[in-house]
């Protein structure tokens, strides 16, 4: 990973890997339980292990598909408790009167935040796949 490009959206991945665990941590605390551990856990292991294996050319395929699993992954569940939180209630802004409202109290964001991260993973895949030395001729 030599190319500043690769450096830039290695630390943007590193950045919202962090911001996710951070905000993962404060809505999971993990000594609550082992329901709100694996709330923590995910986002952990996306800023350790994922970030990780992008460090590396051979392994970026290998940071890809853990970045796409934890991101669609999180996508299903925060998906889950937008269609929970209409039905239970718990958002409380009516859809009809105010819909621009009733997504920024979805956890509409947060699911945009997962596809950027996805995105991202995908975008230094690409780049760390495309930035390899050409293989010499006759060997």
């Amino acid at each position: 990973m030599n190319k500043p490009e690769c450096i830039y959206l290695w630390l943007v991945q590193v950045s919202m890997a962090l911001g996710a665990v951070m905000t993962h941590y404060i809505l999971h605390p993990p000594h609550h339980g082992i329901t709100y551990f694996w709330g923590t856990l995910f986002p952990a292991i996306d800023l350790f292990l994922v970030s990780a294996l992008f460090l590396s050319r051979s392994t970026a395929v290998w940071g890809l598909l853990a970045n796409s699993f934890l991101a669609f992954f999180g996508i299903l569940m925060m998906s889950d408790l937008i269609v929970v939180g209409a039905m239970k209630g718990w958002i409380k802004t009516d859809f009809f009167e105010n819909p621009l409202r009733w997504i920024m109290e979805s956890m509409f964001p947060n699911v945009m935040m997962a596809v950027a991260d996805f995105f991202v993973g995908l975008a230094l895949y690409n780049i760390s796949v495309q930035s390899r030395p050409a293989m010499k001729q006759g060997a």
